[in-house]
């Protein structure tokens, strides 16, 4: 496969007839030392709804789903019904019963991977979990009982 080198570090990579632009490294990652380079945004989101329990009605799934509070409310006693994630920086997702999916907070590695394990856990059990939303839409804070 012929490579071509196009402005602004792309490559042209030519295969059956077609071509597709490919990005090529900017910076090394910051895993092994190297300069920090940031992480895109997360856009994507689950785009099924988490299954039904007790016939509770759904919030639209996707963006729409973590739809903004205009302060910080405290979700109790509720139960995890679905889990989602995608090899993205941080972008994990809980399917809340009779609420929807629900983000989990993003604001460092160690938070959302505790938040990602604590939900495994409440699915897994069947567990009871009151979850603290703020305005931001994500989950920032969970109990597992």
């Amino acid at each position: 496969m012929p490579d071509t080198k196009l402005k602004n570090g792309q490559r042209s990579a030519s295969a059956g007839g077609g071509t597709a632009l490919v990005d090529a490294p900017t910076a090394p990652s910051t895993r092994f030392g190297g300069a920090k380079v940031a992480p895109p945004a997360s856009t994507n989101a689950p785009t099924l709804a988490p299954p039904l329990q007790g016939g509770a009605a759904r919030a639209a799934v996707g963006g729409a789903a973590a739809a903004r509070v205009a302060a910080t409310v405290w979700l109790n006693s509720q139960t995890i019904n679905a889990l989602w994630t995608i090899n993205e920086d941080k972008n994990s997702w809980l399917g809340v019963a009779g609420v929807g999916w629900v983000k989990l907070a993003n604001n460092s590695d160690t938070a959302i991977v505790a938040l990602t394990i604590l939900g495994a856990h409440a699915k897994d059990g069947q567990r009871l979990v009151n979850l603290r939303q703020e305005d931001d839409g994500m989950i920032h804070e969970m109990y597992v009982w």
